[in-house]
């Protein structure tokens, strides 16, 4: 379950978003929340709770940190956010409840929220406030989005629509002509530094029959985000991807299918082939299988 900024001060009248987690509580349900509100923290015993029935995470977007030489130019882009500094005590006091949580680190402006100094600081406020992670991600724009956005450029950032409009070209959805895989990088070597991840780990349900298959997944994926930052082939990359998604939707514990049908048996799996099959197997036998 994701959910999105719905600590709006409305949130205070209705209180719809705690009765959402206390559906989730009753139920057993976990959950995932991208929040940029400290008001989140009104609800911080109840997600205790929903934590201690069912691994949770509750995550922070956060695109710019106090010290960063644009951080007034980020805080005019997200002018009805609440200060980035109460979204990091939030935070702590996240992290202090025993929470996994961190920083959504996107979208990372280019020319604004891309600087080292800015990279840096966000992930080592992320690691000072009790974030084990730092997931990283660039600007995409498309249609109504990319002409309100570039009219906001016109009105307030009149310098930035020159190279905006060289990494945004018409038709264009991504970035181009623009290197999104050095920033990437940088921040895993950021995240090295500062003992988080560059990936959100993954929490599984105590007692789930489908852990391996989910761990299996998780390495996978990360695989694939690997070759992709480091620039390696769509094919490879697509790959990793589809076979990571083959696993996770697999209704089998792909232990047992290696147990009795061997490396033929997970070769079989859609989407994982011989080559990931044999990755697979080896990572079986290292970390999977009762010995």
């Amino acid at each position: 379950m994701v959910f999105t900024c719905d600590y709006q001060p409305v949130e205070e009248k209705y209180g719809l978003s705690h009765q959402i987690l206390e559906v989730c509580c009753d139920l057993g349900f976990p959950v995932f929340i991208l929040e940029r509100s400290p008001r989140i923290i009104k609800d911080l015993e109840i997600l205790r709770e929903i934590n201690y029935k069912t691994p949770s995470v509750a995550a922070f977007s956060i695109i710019s940190a106090p010290e960063s030489p644009k951080h007034v130019i980020a805080r005019r882009m997200e002018n009805n956010a609440p200060p980035v500094e109460a979204r990091f005590k939030a935070m702590k006091q996240i992290a202090e409840a025993g929470i996994l949580t961190g920083t959504c680190f996107m979208p990372i402006l280019p020319g604004i929220c891309d600087e080292d100094v800015n990279l840096e600081a966000v992930v080592r406020w992320t690691a000072e406030n009790g974030g084990q992670f730092v997931l990283a991600g660039g600007l995409t724009l498309a249609d109504q989005q990319k002409d309100y956005f570039f009219r906001t450029l016109q009105a307030e950032f009149p310098d930035l629509i020159e190279p905006y409009q060289k990494w945004y070209p018409a038709g264009s959805y991504g970035m181009v002509n623009y290197n999104w895989n050095d920033v990437a990088l940088k921040i895993r070597e950021l995240c090295k530094k500062y003992g988080v991840k560059d990936r959100v780990p993954r929490p599984i349900i105590p007692g789930d029959k489908l852990a391996a298959n989910k761990r299996v997944a998780e390495i996978l994926a990360n695989i694939c985000y690997d070759l992709e930052i480091h620039g390696e082939s769509q094919t490879q990359v697509w790959a990793y991807r589809k076979a990571a998604w083959a696993v996770e939707e697999f209704p089998t514990d792909i232990r047992l299918v290696y147990q009795t049908l061997g490396l033929k048996g997970l070769q079989s799996i859609k989407d994982v082939g011989d080559s990931i099959g044999k990755e697979i197997a080896g990572l079986l036998d290292k970390f999977f299988l009762e010995r």
